[in-house]
C-alpha cells in the first residue's frame, strides 16, 4: 500500500509544482507591462525589479497554491483512471477514500503553507511593495520629466524642459510656472538645472542656474524681475511635512490590525464590510486547498475518457469559474450586498460539498453528474 501511496504522491507533487510555476508565471506576465515601464522610463535596476517580484510573490502564491492543488488532484486521478490504475486498485480491495490519502496529505501541507502566507507574508509583501514603488517614484521623479512637453506631474507647478542632459537629473532650457501656496505665482526660466530628491521627507529640490524670475503681485499692481546665478526651488510633496508614513489599506493589514480597524469603524457607526471581507479571505483562501483536493480527485476519475487534455480543459474551466466566484464574492461582500462570511466561504462549501458527493457516489459505484461526462466527450471531439 505504501508503494502506491508514494506513487500517487509523486504524481501529485509533479503536477502541483508544474501548476504553481505556470499559474504564477501567468500572474507575473500580467505585471510585465508595469515592470517594463519601471525599467525603461524610471531607470529601475534589475535588483530593484527582483525586490518588487519578491514583495508581490506572496499575493500571487496565495492564489496559485489552492488552484494548483485542484489541477494536481484532477490531472493525477484523470491519468490514473485513464490507465485503469484506479480500477486495478479497487479490484485489490482498496476503496476510493483510501486512494485519497496522498491527496489529503498534499492538501494539509498546502493548506499550512498557504495559511502561513496569508496570515504572515501577504499583507507585509503588499505594504512593502507599495512603499517600495513610492520610494522609487520619489527617488527617480526626474525620470518622468519629458523633453519639449509641459509636465504637470508636480502639484501647483508646471515645467517645460528643452532637453535632458547626459545625467537623468540634468536639465537644460527650463521654464517653470510656480503657483505654490507659500509663494506668489511666478515664472522661472533657467539655462540649466538639476533635481535632488529626498524620499524620507517627500521633498524635491530644483537647483537652477543662470535664469530669471518673473513675479506678479496681487491684482497685477506689482511686477518684479529678478536675475540669479543660482536659485534653489524646494517643492514639498507632503503637506504635513516630516517623514512620510503610508496609510495601510485593508489588503496590507494583519488580522490584528483589521480587527482594530473594525472596532474603530463601529465606534464611528461606519460600515466595515471591506475589512471583514479581507479577514474572511485570509482564512477561506487557504481552506480552498482542502476543498479543491476533495473535489479534484473524483472529478478527474469522471473525466478520464478524455485523457490528460480533457482533464486539463476541465481544470482550466473550473479555475476560471472559481476566480469569477472569488472576485464576485469579494465585490459583493465589500459593498454589503451579501454578508462577508457567505461571500467568501460559500464557494468552498459548494466545491467541498460536491467533492464529497462525488466521492460517495464513486465508492457506491454510481454515475453522478452525467453532464460532466458529456463535457468531457465534447472536449475530446474538439481536440480531434
Amino acid at each position: 500500500m505504501k508503494i502506491l501511496d508514494r506513487y500517487i504522491l509523486r504524481e501529485l507533487i509533479k503536477f502541483f509544482v508544474l501548476s504553481v510555476l505556470i499559474l504564477t508565471l501567468v500572474l507575473f506576465l500580467d505585471q510585465l507591462h508595469f515592470l517594463s515601464e519601471m525599467i525603461l522610463n524610471r531607470g529601475v535596476s534589475a535588483k530593484d525589479v527582483v525586490t518588487l517580484i519578491l514583495y508581490i510573490s506572496p499575493a500571487f502564491l496565495a492564489l496559485t497554491i489552492p488552484l494548483s492543488v485542484l489541477f494536481a488532484s484532477l490531472m493525477t486521478f484523470s491519468r490514473l483512471s485513464a490507465d485503469n490504475e484506479i480500477v486495478a486498485a479497487q479490484s485489490s480491495g482498496m476503496g476510493i477514500f483510501r486512494l485519497m490519502l496522498p491527496v489529503f496529505i498534499l492538501s494539509i501541507i498546502t493548506y499550512s503553507v498557504s495559511n502561513y502566507i496569508m496570515l504572515n507574508l501577504q499583507h507585509r509583501g503588499n505594504y512593502a511593495f507599495k512603499n517600495f514603488i513610492f520610494q522609487l517614484s520619489m527617488e527617480r521623479a526626474d525620470y518622468n520629466i519629458k523633453e519639449r512637453v509641459f509636465n504637470d506631474d508636480f502639484k501647483e507647478l508646471i515645467m517645460y524642459v528643452e532637453e535632458k542632459g547626459m545625467g537623468a537629473s540634468q536639465l537644460k532650457g527650463i521654464f517653470i510656472y510656480d503657483a505654490q501656496i507659500n509663494s506668489e505665482p511666478q515664472i522661472i526660466t533657467a539655462r540649466e538645472g538639476s533635481i535632488i530628491s529626498s524620499p524620507e521627507s517627500m521633498k524635491l529640490l530644483f537647483q537652477l542656474k543662470d535664469g530669471t524670475i518673473h513675479r506678479m503681485g496681487d491684482k497685477m499692481e506689482r511686477y518684479q524681475l529678478l536675475s540669479f546665478h543660482t536659485y534653489d526651488l524646494l517643492i514639498s510633496m507632503n503637506k504635513g511635512g516630516g517623514k512620510v508614513t503610508m496609510r495601510k489599506e485593508p489588503r496590507e493589514m494583519s488580522i490584528r490590525e483589521l480587527k482594530e480597524r473594525i472596532g474603530e469603524l463601529k465606534k464611528e457607526n461606519k460600515k466595515s464590510f471591506v475589512e471583514e471581507v479581507e479577514i474572511h479571505t485570509k482564512y477561506s483562501l487557504p481552506f480552498s486547498c482542502i476543498a479543491f483536493a476533495i473535489f479534484g480527485a473524483p472529478l478527474g476519475i469522471k473525466v478520464h475518457r478524455s485523457g490528460r487534455r480533457g482533464g486539463l480543459g476541465i481544470g482550466i474551466m473550473f479555475i476560471v469559474i472559481d476566480y469569477i466566484l472569488l472576485i464576485a464574492g469579494q465585490s459583493m461582500g465589500r459593498k454589503g450586498d451579501i454578508p462577508p462570511f457567505i461571500a467568501l466561504w460559500l464557494p468552498n462549501i459548494l466545491i467541498g460539498g460536491i467533492g464529497i458527493y462525488l466521492l460517495r457516489s464513486i465508492s457506491r459505484g454510481a454515475t453522478p453528474f452525467e453532464f460532466m461526462m458529456r463535457i468531457s466527450d465534447f472536449i475530446d471531439k474538439v481536440r480531434k
